[in-house]
């Protein structure tokens, strides 16, 4: 049975070695290019310095192409590998004469998942080291593993993200019996679960820590009216290769205000302000006669009253989050798989 799994699927996995290898030849050239130059002006530190070497030619199109690449990987290996593995034998009916070789169908079903899952795990594991080695000196520099856009395209969780992808294929395979429709069925699940799993469940699968920073530290900073008349509104401050979940503005005792308390805090601290002029986006973007350093001296007065209290993930969560990500993508590869032995009865 293994040796009939493997030439069924040698084809496509011969396809794969081939693209995998110009994938990691051209990502090995260009990346040690790469690193030298970052080398030769000290790492990470030329930031500090503000000569850090600006990307051309190849070396820019693939830091915009590799990372989206690598989010693609798994969701093609779900729909051409693991998608067709079962739907195109139901479909076509060759299945039973397997089940008639005194092969059970537990048998066929787990021979066919572990060599094709193992594979693609292995892909995804090559693809994602090697995007990761590439793109080490820009994070050095730009110091933001956590952004949604870099964290789903470093580390491991690629491995979580293609056994979750290929299992998807496999269950949608045996659920639908047609190719086409579970190859469909397997993009639209995945790209969903992508999407729930970063904006809803990675926020909160570990206890955020807080920090207690002055006003003027947030970023855009600004005014803007409301129905309760004129608010504060400003992002986080600089937390370098972390990952800002919220902020609020307390009290000096560590209290949130209401709409009505901000709004005497602003009617005490900065009359000018409240007494409804537009909005503000920004320092140094008033309008309606307010000048920058009425801006500025108006936001170091607040200071004294108010504080951003900031929930974060410390740069020290970061492996936690990759492998809890990953194992919590991979056991549901394991129900999903699970659930296509169920539907067979295997």
């Amino acid at each position: 049975m293994t040796w009939l799994a493997w030439r069924q699927f040698r084809t496509q996995a011969l396809v794969a070695l081939g693209l995998l290898a110009a994938f990691a030849a051209l990502v090995l050239v260009t990346g040690a290019h790469l690193h030298d130059g970052y080398d030769a002006v000290g790492g990470a530190r030329c930031e500090a310095r503000n000569d850090c070497p600006l990307l051309y030619g190849l070396d820019g199109v693939l830091a915009d192409l590799l990372g989206p690449a690598l989010l693609a990987i798994p969701a093609l290996l779900g729909m051409f590998w693991g998608a067709p593995l079962l739907a195109r034998e139901l479909e076509g009916g060759t299945y039973r004469l397997a089940w008639t070789q005194s092969v059970t169908r537990r048998r066929w079903l787990l021979t066919k998942v572990a060599l094709v899952g193992v594979a693609a795990l292995a892909v995804a594991g090559l693809a994602s080291w090697l995007v990761s080695w590439w793109f080490a000196p820009l994070d050095a520099v730009n110091m933001n593993r956590f952004d949604p856009s870099v964290f789903g395209e470093r580390g491991v969780v690629a491995i979580g993200y293609a056994g979750f992808a290929f299992a998807l294929g496999v269950a949608a395979g045996a659920l639908t019996r047609r190719m086409l429709t579970a190859m469909a069925a397997t993009l639209l699940g995945f790209v969903t679960a992508r999407i729930a799993f970063t904006s809803w469940v990675r926020p909160h699968l570990l206890a955020s820590r807080h920090l207690l920073t002055p006003l003027t530290l947030g970023k855009s900073v600004g005014f803007r009216e409301s129905p309760s008349g004129i608010s504060v509104f400003t992002g986080f401050p600089p937390l370098p290769n972390g990952w800002g979940i919220s902020a609020a503005l307390v009290d000096r005792s560590h209290h949130a205000l209401s709409a009505a308390q901000l709004h005497r805090v602003l009617v005490r601290t900065c009359p000018t302000i409240a007494a409804g002029l537009p909005q503000y986006p920004g320092a140094g973007n008033a309008s309606g006669g307010l000048t920058d350093g009425d801006f500025q001296s108006c936001l170091q007065a607040l200071s004294h009253h108010l504080q951003l209290l900031v929930a974060y993930q410390p740069p020290s969560h970061y492996w936690p989050l990759q492998a809890l990500e990953t194992a919590i993508f991979l056991a549901a590869a394991l129900a999903l798989v699970g659930a296509a032995a169920w539907r067979l009865g295997a």
